[in-house]
């Protein structure tokens, strides 16, 4: 058979499993479909992708047997593997981490932000972030400054030697991007693009609201019944 239509044959009998799980019409979308051709054609537990890979964790591993528990698993060593590559990258410049160069790109598409808008655009804690704020800024990489509109806030801005650290290690980090997509291809890359985003509009949503509630709280608000705000795939960034 044609290469061309065993592909179409095989769309076919995708759309028809994905069919016979749809309970009426308005679950019948393009996005739904594809998130359960992407499951059907893709999935397998943390668990079995260590043992076809031949790096068995049966004692740390043995609960990843479930799909929510396998996508956190993995999205916990992505991290982490980004972390190691970040370092290299980083080698000889005085920014430390990841931490140290978004704080700086962020600042970098805006004329100046407020400090609680910089930590909060970088997803951190206010403790954290001001301790990465003002390491920054005792580097010279950022300034700080009274908000003309608001006497209890300070507004930061990169500085020309921020920008001169931060094109350094530009094509480093581009490196590291690179690294990080493995060998996806384009249309692999745009599927996880588009679920990463997806993911990342529901947690900010909680992030920017609900962060100090309890973690049942949290997850009976925002996954309980499906229906909670952060379920599309909106772009914050």
């Amino acid at each position: 058979m044609n290469k061309r239509y065993k592909v179409i044959q095989e769309m076919l009998e995708a759309f028809a499993r994905f069919e016979e799980t749809v309970a009426d019409d308005e679950g019948m979308t393009f996005d739904n479909f594809l998130a359960h051709a992407t499951q059907a054609a893709g999935h397998q537990s943390v668990l079995a992708w260590r043992q076809v890979a031949g790096n068995e964790e049966p004692q740390v591993m043995q609960r990843a047997n479930k799909k929510e528990e396998s996508i956190a698993i993995l999205v916990a060593y992505l991290y982490r593997y980004a972390k190691v590559y970040v370092k290299k990258a980083l080698e000889g410049s005085v920014l430390q981490s990841i931490d140290d160069f978004s704080y700086l790109i962020i600042l970098l598409t805006h004329e100046s932000l407020s400090k609680t808008e910089l930590i909060t655009k970088s997803v951190h804690e206010k403790t954290s972030g001001m301790e990465i704020i003002k390491r920054l800024v005792r580097l010279g990489l950022m300034t700080q400054y009274d908000d003309a509109h608001d006497k209890r806030s300070q507004r930061v801005a990169i500085t020309p030697m921020g920008r001169g650290v931060l094109f350094a290690v530009l094509d480093r980090m581009g490196n590291v991007s690179t690294l990080m997509s493995g060998k996806l291809s384009d249309a692999e890359k745009n599927t996880l693009i588009y679920l990463l985003k997806k993911l990342d509009h529901f947690h900010y949503d909680i992030f920017t609201t609900d962060r100090n509630e309890t973690l049942e709280t949290i997850v009976a608000t925002h996954v309980g019944d499906g229906t909670a705000p952060g379920n599309g795939a909106g772009n914050r960034l």
